[in-house]
Parts: C-alpha cells; sequence; structure tokens
C-alpha cells in the first residue's frame, strides 16, 4: 500500500477524495467526492474520524453517498470494510448509495458475504 508521511503519526493513507458528512434524524451520511489531488493523508483521516463518529452517533445505519465518486480507492475500500466490521458489531448497517459500476467494481475481489449492502436509491 502506497502512502504518504506525516511528520508527527508517521505513515499515512494518501486518498484523492473529499469527505464531508451530515447527521441525519435516521442515518449518518458520508458523502464522498472525487478531488484533484491527494493532500498528505487528510482525506484519510477525514474518513476514519467521521466513520469513528458514526459509530458513536447511536444511528442505525451509515450510508456512503458515492454520488459524486467515480473511483473508490483500495486504501478508502480497506478503511470502509474494517468500519463496516465494527458497524456490525454494533448492529448497525452500512449502506452504499448510489452504488455506481466503478464503486461496486472496487468490490468485485470481496466475497460477496463481505461486500457492504448496496442500494439504488439517494440517501435523504
Amino acid at each position: 500500500m502506497r502512502g504518504c508521511r506525516s511528520a508527527r503519526y508517521g505513515p499515512v493513507l494518501c486518498i484523492p477524495m473529499d469527505v464531508y458528512h451530515e447527521i441525519l434524524p435516521d442515518r449518518y451520511v458520508l458523502l464522498l467526492a472525487d478531488s484533484p489531488a491527494p493532500s498528505a493523508g487528510t482525506a484519510a483521516d477525514t474518513l476514519a474520524r467521521c466513520l469513528l463518529q458514526a459509530c458513536r452517533s447511536g444511528k442505525t445505519s451509515v450510508w456512503i453517498d458515492c454520488s459524486r465518486l467515480h473511483h473508490l480507492p483500495t486504501a478508502a475500500r480497506d478503511l470502509l470494510m474494517r468500519y463496516q466490521k465494527r458497524l456490525g458489531r454494533r448492529s448497525m448497517r452500512l449502506v452504499f448509495s448510489p452504488a455506481s459500476a466503478a464503486v461496486q467494481q472496487a468490490f468485485a475481489d470481496v466475497a460477496p458475504e463481505a461486500r457492504p449492502e448496496m442500494a439504488d436509491e439517494e440517501p435523504a
């Protein structure tokens, strides 16, 4: 796995995407969007922090809005897979929506039973 270096924390992931989050009454939503360049771990740190907040939110599901994402980096996929297990232990669902062909392709090498839920609807 390719990474960048942070003077304070050592190696960090370089993920070329932006991460936004919103807390709705019935779910926690993360919006992933393409970014022109990786920003030395910032997106990975933000994604990890948002996923941790989602775990602690008390919501029953975390929706990942992929409508502005044309490619899901492997490092982001792996981080999301780790949190899917963590959320599952708390009886929370991780749902990708809308699941574009490119995002579905990112999970092609993952066993079907281990893949996150994919929905065609937009997160409300």
